[in-house]
């Protein structure tokens, strides 16, 4: 797929699409099937130091972001949309977290002294408010008015959008390090940086499945719901992969992706209605698992 080391790697919500960003900046949308490259940023008008990407939930436009300014492009249209630029209360805090919206309308942006900003690209307003004391490392729309921000200070919120007071708080004892929901908007996991994995299968209600292992603590990269099935995958910090009942919390089963660097992640992942996970790890490299062969789904 590509010949450098990745930043971030994300799936489109259908699995058509796959984007990969690198360590020199350049942001690729691929046709998932074949490779073939949908939507290529130009060198000319890269963002300089991007250091995050993400695509919105049909795949239909890209966010681009270094430590101060967002770039918004338009994968159909290939073409930019246009930049904004972000700030904290602090006087030096950089972007650490992006997220829009399901009808790509309104823009989530964290940043590293616990700030969030929230703006509307159709009216150009922008609310700003401080709830975390440390990065905002996680943002999750849940529907177009919803949001989840997760910290590296431990502290978990459910708020409305452009509204600082939060719906609810969960307090961990470490950083969080991963934060996902199903596609479904129904089942959320949370993991801090030590031994706290939670599932909550309702997200109205405040009960919730604690992942179970003999190892005293593990910490997770990545996290994905996988779809028609009561699975969760995982991956480590280096280059495990793990699939978990999430009606149990039972570890089902590790295995190593495959690398080139010792160092390498898994960066993304998507699951189809065939009993299939792709992944695509930190060296570039996609790969299929069959998950029919743990006789679950």
């Amino acid at each position: 797929m590509s010949e450098q080391q990745l930043i971030s790697a994300q799936f489109s919500k259908k699995g058509k699409l796959l984007m990969m960003l690198g360590f020199d900046g350049q942001v690729t949308v691929f046709n998932a099937d074949n490779f073939s490259v949908e939507f290529k940023v130009s060198k000319k008008d890269q963002l300089d130091g991007a250091k995050l990407a993400i695509m919105s939930t049909d795949g239909s436009t890209l966010l681009v972001a270094n430590d101060n300014e967002v770039a918004i492009w338009s994968v159909v249209g290939k073409g930019l949309i246009g930049k904004t630029n972000f700030s904290g209360l602090q006087p030096f805090a950089t972007i650490s977290s992006i997220a829009i919206s399901n009808d790509n309308d309104k823009l989530i942006i964290g940043m590293s002294d616990g700030t969030i900003n929230m703006a509307t690209i159709s009216t150009r307003l922008n609310n700003r408010f401080k709830p975390h004391s440390r990065p905002v490392s996680h943002l999750l729309f849940v529907d177009n008015e919803h949001y989840w921000s997760a910290s590296q200070d431990g502290s978990l919120s459910y708020r409305v959008f452009a509204s600082p007071e939060p719906i609810s708080e969960q307090e961990f004892s470490h950083r969080i390090t991963t934060l996902t929901i199903d596609e479904q908007k129904q089942r959320l996991f949370v993991s801090d940086a030590l031994k706290t994995q939670l599932i909550r299968s309702d997200l109205n209600s405040d009960e919730y499945i604690k992942l179970q292992y003999m190892a005293r603590f593990m910490v997770f990269r990545q996290a994905h719901f996988i779809n028609y099935a009561n699975l969760l995958a995982t991956s480590s910090s280096k280059n495990h992969l793990t699939i978990w009942d999430t009606i149990t919390g039972e570890e089902l089963g590790t295995w190593l992706s495959h690398v080139q660097t010792p160092t390498a992640t898994i960066l993304a992942m998507y699951s189809n209605d065939r009993g299939e996970l792709l992944t695509v790890n930190s060296d570039a490299m996609v790969e299929k698992w069959d998950l029919t062969q743990l006789n679950t789904l």
